[in-house]
């Protein structure tokens, strides 16, 4: 899951670094929910919160 979110954090990163923010606005906030999402799942994971 780890690589998945580094993965994630990446390609975020490379649409805002090359200028395509607003193009891929949508895409962004996808990936941002997603993100967010895999963060707290990996956070009760870890917690033993499991469902």
């Amino acid at each position: 899951m780890d690589d998945a979110l580094l993965a994630m954090r990446m390609l975020r990163k490379s649409i805002a670094d090359h200028g395509h923010l607003e193009a891929m606005a949508d895409l962004d906030a996808v990936m941002e929910t997603a993100i967010a999402a895999a963060e707290q799942k990996r956070t009760d994971i870890e917690r033993g919160k499991s469902t």
